[in-house]
């Protein structure tokens, strides 16, 4: 038995399906973010809302999209300190207030309790980001400019190369070009072509 094909939507003349054929999928122009809150009952609930929101709006916005039922909605709008551009832990620019920050407390029909924080990170790989966090602070406080920075030598590259001479020194490594060390076959791009252009006497090929 052969089944019949389903048929496939014809493209419109754009190369789009009609509006009417389209999967509809309407996600909001706003972003809200629940706040953990220890210190509420389990009959509150705070909010992160944007400045525009009122309380209607998140109201309708728990009900109808999670069926959240709420009593009642208390908001306040809390003022960012006044603060400066910071950059290299140094202060300059002139002196400005960040967008303020609006919070709303839902008091809820039914109870909410938070769910115990987690122990194990492994899962989120949070010893990376830890380590990827003190790199970038490490680097920060290094590249701060400091007026006798100049003055200083790089310590750990200072290190580093006594300690390649010391295994120079001992035998233990044998010193080679760049060109020899990744493998190249000729030192010299004219050489590479196959050209009669003389070298210098150091560069040859690899044996």
């Amino acid at each position: 038995m052969v089944r019949k094909a389903i048929g496939i939507p014809k493209l419109g003349s754009s190369g789009f399906l009609p509006l009417n054929q389209r999967k509809q999928v309407f996600l909001p122009e706003f972003t809200i973010a629940l706040v953990r809150t220890p210190f509420l009952s389990p009959r509150y609930a705070q909010f992160r809302v944007p400045l525009n929101f009122n309380k209607l709006d998140l109201r309708d916005y728990l009900e109808r999209v999670y069926g959240v039922g709420v009593v009642s909605v208390r908001s306040y709008i809390e003022q960012q300190p006044i603060t400066r551009i910071d950059r290299d832990q140094r202060n300059f620019g002139a002196w400005r207030r960040p967008q303020s920050i609006k919070r709303m407390t839902v008091e809820l029909r039914e109870p909410f309790i938070w769910p115990e924080e987690p122990t194990d990170f492994t899962r989120w790989e949070k010893d990376s980001w830890d380590a990827t966090e003190k790199h970038q602070q490490k680097v920060r406080k290094d590249n701060v400019q400091k007026p006798n920075g100049a003055e200083k030598p790089n310590e750990e590259l200072r290190k580093a190369f006594k300690e390649q001479a010391k295994e120079l020194n001992a035998d233990k490594e044998t010193w080679r070009p760049t060109w020899k060390a990744l493998g190249l076959n000729f030192a010299h791009k004219e050489m590479a072509k196959g050209s009669n252009v003389p070298a210098p006497s150091w560069m040859k090929k690899t044996p």
